[in-house]
């Protein structure tokens, strides 16, 4: 049947799995190795129900299990016979029963019997609360909300981490190396070994050979996996001095298995996350009964049109196969289907807000003004790449328009993100309105701050007021542009001062942090607010800031190349301005991790060397002040003991963010001055600092920064005509801080390093909050870019045709995007 078109399938018979059990058993030899624990166990363990199909059973030669070959082979065949299935060669499968040959009598009884109707079980609203539903044992209540499970919808949505794959039983006799194969037998041996934190290596016999499995990490195991336990491992055989052994294999006991469970007569049986206490029986059967009695109250918000242009299962079906697919392809499209339907919804979210911003209130339109733009590229000592003159080109042509810009500009390091956004906040400026640039910290505001002013006035900083307000003349202006910094933690007399000229409309430029966002500030004429590292601030933010204005421009910044798969979900509702290309000149910059001592020193003799030639260096720790709990290197210490040790014959700086704007800036203008021959600084350099003189950053504890941070700070020097290094030291690294600084020693392209670094560290920690905006995927991933990009086309499409979702047919779909709007806090409102 074609894939998206089938029912919901059901849960097979008793006899079904005793008939598949006894095929399989047949089929292996009758090494009693079809089901974990031996077919005695199972059929024990369903006695019952097989009472009628075991009365013929000749119970002279004692149980399966004590039976030679023959004997076996008899018994097999005399169940099967009983169940309607004709005997067959022990190393054949069953065939199946022509339909005119005659059943044995019992078999005619048992067909009868089973030909009743049984009704199907009561369908339940998927609202029902766990306490009313029967088939969860009170006992058990308290386990299911420890895992979030509330409702049957929720315990619906409680899908596999995994799935143990039975479908390729063998003998270990007969196990190839590479193969990815189960095989089932009793442990025989099990024990630790001191490698990393303790590893489990577990010895099983199948009756043909013995195989050893090893799991690291995992010193635990050796205690659950007691010799005579019958286990079941699935996984690709690998081989340690000459046997056969499975690295981390999965793995299931028979302690934990029901019959049926016990083989899934090759099938995938699903392993649930779970907390102390709950046991995967209890929740198998818990989701089974859930398949039951809520897949008939699903109701699928998908439309039938894009369901059959995407060529996807239906809910029903995907969510049966999440839990009990019947092949590892079945469970990949059910998976497909339910990634699709969380990032479907999520896009037409971010684009119903992108509607809703653009067609709520028109914005000012704030034409080009030569003059001003002229004497500002003429106080750059460069010119704009191609990169930054159309990205400056797009923003030009949106502010132009009285619809209100939604726009991402994100790039490379040192691709000049700031030196656009300054040239739009200057348009804006020169036609008397005002503008604000945001900034997540203060440190950053600062950084702004003084490269901005850095910037307006050709670098010359003899002009500059002193504090945290600044004006001077500017052609095209017809009073003094005034550029103020607002920060919380400045002396209320400055805060108040800055907050009465702003709102006045006397100060043009404004850059800040949360304090802009105050019900005291007032900025009566912002036409553009420039948000840096938007995914920091939370809608509430931004929305206060756009309150301010008359109906805001919005532009924000992302201090590093954004992954593909953040700019279709996080940034979905932005349109995008990428910066690539880097100013002429730019050298390349040689990275090292330097592990050794004497790697260390042959640093240090580089950056006396660059020195010696004229050139700076820059020496960045993680922290201020030592810490007695971290075990990382500071500024101020490093300082100290460079100042005296192996840097003792230079001129050393000292930059952090607990110094004072005044003294941060008379730093940077020794810096600039060439006055300083190493700077040692916290991370407050990553952003904003250009001193095309440096030729070395030297990145301490570098495993307590990220690929995109290192990135950062790497991007600080090779802004020169000199070729550049940059050098990553630990004093210890994990294992995933070995794989960043590995990807930063051999990785250059800024794009790269962002996908990496995301698939390294995960959304939220990549983004540093849970108010980035990021939607909150369970089955979806990262990785779904593809998807991603379909789901983004298709909501385009339906919004096209039914902007508010008002058709009857999209009303479900209307629910679930208006409960993720509520949730969502990206980047418009």
């Amino acid at each position: 049947m074609a894939r998206g078109d089938r029912g919901t399938r059901t849960a097979p018979s008793k006899l079904e799995i005793l008939v598949k059990v006894l095929q399989l058993e047949r089929a292996q030899g009758h090494r009693d190795m079809a089901v974990t624990g031996g077919l005695d166990a199972f059929l024990g363990a369903s006695a019952d129900e097989f009472r009628q199909v075991l009365a013929d059973v000749d119970r002279t030669p004692g149980t399966y299990e004590s039976r030679d070959s023959s004997a076996r082979e008899l018994m097999v065949s005399q169940i099967l016979s009983s169940s309607g299935v004709a005997p067959a060669k022990a190393t054949q499968r069953a065939a199946p029963q022509p339909k005119t040959s005659p059943k044995p009598a019992r078999a005619k009884a048992a067909t009868k019997k089973s030909s009743k109707k049984v009704e199907p079980p009561e369908a339940l609203p998927l609202k029902t609360h766990i306490d009313d539903l029967k088939f969860i044992r009170k006992p058990t209540l308290g386990n299911f909300r420890k895992m979030a499970v509330e409702t049957l919808h929720d315990l619906l949505y409680l899908f596999p981490l995994r799935h143990i794959d039975y479908s390729n039983v063998k003998q270990i006799a007969y196990l190839e190396i590479d193969e990815e194969v189960s095989v089932i037998g009793k442990v025989i041996r099990s024990t630790t070994k001191r490698i990393g934190r303790g590893a489990t290596i577990v010895s099983i016999n199948d009756g043909t050979g013995i195989v050893d499995a090893t799991w690291f990490n995992q010193p635990y195991l050796a205690t659950r996996f007691k010799p005579g336990t019958t286990l079941a491992l699935s996984g690709k055989v690998g081989v340690y001095r000459d046997r056969a052994q499975f690295q981390n294999p999965e793995y299931e006991t028979a302690s934990g298995t029901s019959a049926e469970e016990m083989i899934k007569a090759g099938g995938l049986l699903p392993v649930y996350p779970s907390t102390e206490g709950m046991y995967q029986r209890t929740l198998r059967t818990a989701t089974n009964k859930a398949l039951e009695v809520g897949l008939p109250s699903v109701i699928d918000p998908l439309p039938a049109e894009i369901r059959k242009n995407q060529k996807l299962y239906k809910l029903t079906e995907a969510i049966h196969g999440m839990h009990l697919p019947e092949s590892k392809e079945e469970f990949a499209e059910a998976r497909r289907r339910l990634a699709w339907d969380e990032l479907f919804v999520n896009q037409v979210a971010v684009q119903t807000r992108r509607l809703q911003w653009r067609e709520r209130d028109a914005a000012v339109l704030i034409p080009l003004n030569p003059p001003v733009m002229e004497h500002f590229r003429g106080l750059l000592p460069f010119n704009l790449t191609n990169g930054q003159e159309s990205a400056l080109a797009e923003i030009v042509a949106e502010l132009e328009s009285t619809v209100p810009m939604a726009r991402l500009l994100q790039g490379e390091v040192g691709s000049g993100k700031t030196v656009i956004a300054l040239a739009a906040m200057l348009m804006a400026a020169g036609e008397g309105y005002q503008a604000a640039l945001m900034a997540p910290t203060e440190v950053l505001a600062e950084q702004h701050f003084l490269n901005i002013t850095s910037m307006l006035t050709g670098g010359d900083t003899s002009i500059f007021n002193e504090g945290y307000l600044r004006s001077f003349e500017m052609p095209g202006f017809d009073e003094p542009l005034r550029i103020a910094l607002l920060l919380g933690s400045i002396r209320q007399s400055e805060k108040a001062e800055i907050q009465r000229q702003l709102s006045e409309g006397h100060i043009q430029l404004a850059i800040g942090t949360h304090a802009l966002f105050q019900e005291e500030v007032e900025i009566p004429q912002l036409a553009l607010a420039v948000v840096d590292e938007q995914h920091r601030f939370g809608v509430e933010q931004r929305a206060a800031l756009q309150g301010k204005g008359i109906r805001p421009h919005l532009l924000a910044m992302s201090a590093t190349p954004i992954p593909r798969s953040l700019a279709l979900t996080l940034y979905g509702d932005l349109d995008i301005s990428t910066l690539r290309e880097l100013p002429g000149g730019r050298k390349s910059i040689k990275t090292r991790w330097l592990r050794s001592k004497s790697d260390r020193e042959s640093g240090y003799q580089l950056i006396r060397e660059e020195v010696a030639a004229g050139r700076q260096a820059f020496v960045v720790c993680p922290f201020i002040e030592p810490s007695d709990q971290i075990d990382a290197r500071s500024a101020t210490s490093e300082y100290e003991r460079l100042r005296l040790g192996e840097l003792k014959d230079l001129r050393l700086g000292l930059l952090h963010g607990r110094m004072s704007l005044a003294d941060k800036q008379e730093v940077m203008e020794q810096v600039h001055a060439r006055e300083i021959d190493v700077l040692v600084a916290t991370p407050v350099i990553e952003v904003g600092i250009d001193v095309p003189n440096a030729t070395v950053m030297m990145v301490e504890s570098a495993e307590r920064f990220g690929l995109s941070q290192l990135h950062q700070l790497r991007g600080r020097v090779g802004r020169g005509e000199y070729a550049s290094h940059c050098f990553v030291l630990t004093d210890g690294a994990g294992t995933e801080a070995q794989e960043r600084l590995q990807i930063i020693e051999r990785t250059y392209d800024g794009f790269e390093l962002s996908e990496e670094d995301l698939r390294i560290r995960g959304p939220g920690d990549y983004l540093g909050t849970r108010q980035s905006g990021m939607p909150d995927l369970k089955v979806a991933t990262i990785r779904d870019v593809e998807l991603m990009a379909f789901a983004k086309v298709e909501a385009a499409d339906l919004l096209e045709m039914d902007p508010e979702l008002q058709k009857r047919a999209h009303r479900p779909l209307a629910a679930l995007v208006k409960t993720q709007l509520e949730k969502m806090t990206g980047t418009l409102s």
